[in-house]
């Protein structure tokens, strides 16, 4: 999917990306849309990752396995950020937001995670496991 210019300014970067949760929760998402959770390193939000399988090191207590939802996500403009999600800008996607970002990416150690704020960013999700 490539890139392709609308309204003259955001560029649109469609990514297919990964979200592990418990099989409940994935026929939730699947029924209305994902929900921004609480924690994280970037703040509130919805995280993926740009594999389906997620590795035992971004596992946290609150961690729900057993599904694994595919989704197209239009990153808008992303920014990059550090393991700890800091920029030169501020920390976490509220700072981002605010310095005109619609999502990050950031590598916490461990590999890449891709953060959005809104599910109005997500064009389809399929179950993938």
């Amino acid at each position: 999917g490539g890139g392709r210019w609308s309204g003259g300014r955001r560029r649109r970067q469609v990514m297919t990306l990964y979200h592990t949760t418990s099989p409940e929760v994935a026929e939730l998402i699947l029924a209305s849309e994902f929900k921004p959770g609480r924690g994280g390193w970037c703040g509130g939000a919805i995280y993926f990752i740009d594999t389906p399988t997620l590795p035992k090191t971004k596992y946290s207590i609150h961690t729900l396995d057993g599904a694994v939802i595919e989704a197209k996500v239009d990153m808008g403009r992303m920014a990059e950020m550090d393991r700890h999600c800091d920029a030169s800008f501020g920390h976490g996607l509220p700072s981002a937001r605010r310095h005109g970002y619609d999502s990050i990416r950031f590598d916490p150690g461990d590999g890449d995670e891709f953060v959005i704020h809104s599910a109005r960013r997500v064009l389809s999700v399929r179950r993938y496991k």
